[in-house]
């Protein structure tokens, strides 16, 4: 009788449980159990936390160096600077910002996350060189806008690279540190717009030495991996076990396969719900990359998790404004 009742209360849809399934429970048990006791991120994981939180800096530097060089630039640009003028270079950053945020969301699917940082970096050091040299109002409103093109592509990828390779106990905390360079960098821009502004051409050294952080992040990214969802994506499993390997290099191994069946199960749900939103279409497409653009914008706003998250970003963004903190 005992033995019956236990079997009326076995849901009726569940089938008999394979060795299989007891091995799997038993090991995302230890894994969940090895991270809850880990007290901190391992050395690899600060260091490419720090190598991409760099991107924070140099967003908040150049953003906030811009207001000591206005009022230090004088007639260098070859006449004193009109409103208009300040206008332009001010808001040529924003524009290119915005232009770029969501060309590097699709080049970060398709080169990688860490490869956009390094073109960034790039645009990063060619538009603080190009405002240090130029002698023109033209000429500064091109470099502004190539550092708009930096920022549009760092500020989004940088926290999405640290994301990809936290583990997840660790993640908000590495992502948090990354945004809060950002304040760091604004006041390292104003320390040293403080201490050249009295300087003859100091308001060149302002924006040129924004050159530094990114060839500092350059090199360090260059010892760095790629992100192990990106390489499952780009078919390199090989190369993400190795990776996820480093990453959770003081725990057991069972916890980088874990890690690496749990991006995969991601990944193939990512696909599934895809194709159910954007069905694909027969024949030739003459304008792919808009297709993928509409794509995305489907699934954004269709799949329920994306729009919520949508929603929560917007409102975050909202609050912010509102309540007067604008930077």
């Amino acid at each position: 009788m005992a033995g019956d009742e236990l079997a009326a209360e076995v849901p009726l849809m569940q089938g008999p449980e394979s060795p299989g399934d007891s091995l799997e429970e038993d090991l995302a048990a230890s894994i969940t159990s090895e991270e809850r006791h880990a007290t901190s991120p391992s050395a690899f994981i600060w260091s490419l936390s720090f190598a991409a939180g760099i991107s924070g800096i140099l967003f908040g530097y150049d953003t906030g160096v811009i207001s000591s060089t206005l009022v230090s630039v004088g007639p260098d640009l070859s006449h004193p600077l009109s409103t208009l003028d300040k206008s332009l270079i001010t808001s040529s950053t924003s524009l290119f910002a915005l232009i770029a945020s969501p060309l590097a969301g699709i080049l970060a699917d398709r080169l990688g996350r860490r490869y956009v940082v390094l073109v960034a970096d790039v645009l990063f050091t060619i538009g603080a060189l190009w405002q240090a040299f130029t002698g023109s109002v033209a000429g500064m409103i091109v470099g502004r806008s190539v550092v708009g093109l930096a920022i549009g592509g760092a500020s989004l990828v940088a926290p999405l690279y640290i994301s990809e390779l936290s583990p997840s106990k660790f993640r908000g905390m590495l992502v948090t540190l990354s945004i809060l360079f950002i304040t760091g960098g604004q006041v390292v821009a104003y320390v040293l717009g403080y201490v050249l502004a009295q300087k003859a051409n100091g308001w060149r050294w302002m924006v040129g030495l924004g050159a530094v952080p990114a060839v500092i992040q350059f090199g360090l990214l260059m010892m760095l991996p790629e992100t192990p969802r990106w390489l499952v994506q780009a078919g390199k499993e090989d190369v993400a076990r190795v990776v996820l390997m480093k990453v959770y290099a003081s725990e057991t191994g069972m916890a980088g396969e874990k890690v690496m069946r749990d991006i995969k199960r991601e990944i193939l749900e990512q696909e599934a719900t895809s194709k159910i939103v954007n069905p694909p279409s027969s024949g030739n497409d003459p304008w792919p990359a808009l297709t993928q653009f509409q794509h995305r914008m489907t699934e954004l706003l269709y799949v329920g998790g994306n729009r919520r998250a949508l929603t929560i970003a917007c409102m975050l963004q909202g609050l912010q404004q509102l309540c007067g903190f604008t930077d």
